[in-house]
C-alpha cells in the first residue's frame, strides 16, 4: 500500500496579496472618484437653488419695503422711512464683496433670506446678511443702479433696474444675474393708476364744488354766486382748505358773496399750491382719496400743483377768495393741475389734469 501525505495552506501566497491590494485599490479609487461626482454635483444643485432662493428673498424685500412705505409713512423721504431702502446694497466695508445691506423692518423679509441660507447680522432697519452656496462658501455680490436709503427710486422711472450679479465663492464659473427690471414694470403700472385715480379724484371734487355752487347755491340773500363767478373759479384750492365742502356763503356786496370764505377755508398760502408729505393727508381727504395715494408704486411721496402752468410749474400766486365779479390776472380758465413725482425741484414722472369749467 502507498501512502501520499498532503500538506495543508492556511493562508495567501504574496502574489494574491498584491492582486487583492491592487483591485482593493481600483474600487476604492472609482468609489472616492463617484463620490467626490455625488458631492460635486450636489453642491452644483444646491448653489443653483441658492441662487433661486436668494432671487425670490430680492422680490420679498422688494414687495414688503413698498408696502411698508405705502402704509406707513408716505415716502422713502420721509423722516420715519429714510433709513429703508428698496433692495440690498453691497456692504462697502467688506471688499470682498460677500456683504450685503438689507434695509428692512420686515419679518417676511428676514425669514427669506434666512431661507436662501442666509447669515444675517444687527436688527431692523439695517441687517448685514452672508450668503453660503452649495459648496459650503460664500456667494460674492456685484449691484448696480442700487437706491440710496432716503431717496426717491427712480429706477422704474428711468428704466435703469436694479442689478446685482452673484457668484458662487465655491465655483467661481457659476455665476447669476438678478435685475428688478421685471417688477419695475408691475409697479410702473401702479403708479399709473394710482397718479391716474388722483387726477380723477381732483377732477371729481372740482366738478363737485362747481355744480354745488351754480346749480344748488345760486345768488341769493343768504349768499352765493352768479352763475358768471361760479365757472370762473378755481374751486379745487379750497381742497387744501380748512372746510373743503363749505359753501359759499354771507353777502360781501349786494346780495350775492362769499363772505365766510376766510384764509381758513380758502387758504392764502401760496406753499399750498404744491402739496406734498407735509399737507397731502387733508388734500387726499378732501377729494377723497385714501391715504394709499400719498405714495406712487414705487413708494415715493407724490407731489400735487393744484394749479399749475402747462409745463407743470406753480402759477406763482394764490387765487383770490370767491367773490361778486371774480377774476384772476395770474392765469384763465380751464384751469389745469399737475400730479406726479418730484426729484430735485423737477418732475421725474406726471400727469396733468384740466379742470371742467
Amino acid at each position: 500500500m502507498t501512502i501520499t501525505l498532503t500538506k495543508n495552506r492556511t493562508g495567501l501566497s504574496l502574489l494574491e496579496i498584491i492582486v487583492a491590494i491592487a483591485i482593493a485599490s481600483v474600487v476604492m479609487g472609482a468609489v472616492v472618484t463617484f463620490m467626490g461626482r455625488v458631492i460635486h454635483f450636489k453642491g452644483t444643485a444646491d448653489t443653483i437653488k441658492g441662487f433661486e432662493k436668494i432671487e425670490d428673498a430680492f422680490e420679498v424685500l422688494y414687495r414688503e419695503n413698498v408696502r411698508h412705505v405705502e402704509e406707513n409713512c408716505g415716502g422713502w423721504t420721509n423722516p420715519a422711512c429714510a433709513a429703508l431702502a428698496i433692495l440690498p446694497s453691497v456692504d462697502d466695508d467688506d471688499k470682498s464683496g460677500r456683504t450685503l445691506m438689507i434695509y428692512t423692518g420686515s419679518d417676511a423679509v428676514v425669514s427669506a433670506f434666512r431661507e436662501a441660507n442666509c447669515t444675517l447680522s444687527g436688527g431692523s432697519p439695517l441687517f448685514r446678511a452672508t450668503c453660503m452656496d452649495g459648496y459650503g462658501s460664500d456667494y460674492t455680490f456685484a449691484a448696480m443702479n442700487e437706491h440710496a436709503t432716503g431717496t426717491v427710486y427712480l429706477n422704474g422711472y428711468n428704466r435703469t433696474p436694479y442689478s446685482v450679479t452673484i457668484t458662487a465663492g465655491g465655483n467661481t464659473s457659476m455665476t447669476d444675474t438678478w435685475t428688478s427690471g421685471y417688477l419695475d414694470s408691475e409697479y410702473m403700472v401702479r403708479s399709473q393708476e394710482k397718479l391716474l385715480t388722483i387726477t380723477r379724484a381732483m377732477k371729481s371734487y372740482h366738478l363737485s364744488r362747481l355744480t354745488t355752487e351754480a346749480v344748488l347755491n345760486p345768488c341769493g340773500p343768504n349768499g352765493g354766486l352768479t352763475s358768471n363767478d361760479d365757472i370762473m373759479i378755481p374751486w379745487i384750492w379750497q381742497a387744501v382748505g380748512s372746510a373743503p365742502n363749505s359753501r359759499c356763503s354771507g353777502a360781501t356786496s349786494g346780495r350775492c358773496g362769499c363772505a365766510a370764505f376766510e384764509k381758513s377755508i380758502w387758504s392764502a398760502e401760496p406753499a399750498h399750491n404744491t402739496t406734498t408729505a407735509g399737507t397731502i393727508a387733508a388734500f387726499l381727504t378732501a377729494i377723497n382719496a385714501g391715504d394709499l395715494y400719498r405714495t406712487d408704486g414705487f413708494g415715493n411721496p407724490v407731489t400735487v400743483g393744484l394749479i399749475t402752468k402747462v409745463d407743470g410749474t406753480s402759477v406763482g400766486s394764490v387765487p383770490p377768495a370767491p367773490c361778486p365779479k371774480w377774476s384772476w390776472s395770474s392765469v384763465l380758465p380751464p384751469y389745469g393741475g399737475t400730479v406726479g413725482v418730484m426729484s430735485e425741484g423737477r418732475w421725474v414722472y406726471s400727469r396733468r389734469v384740466i379742470y371742467p369749467q
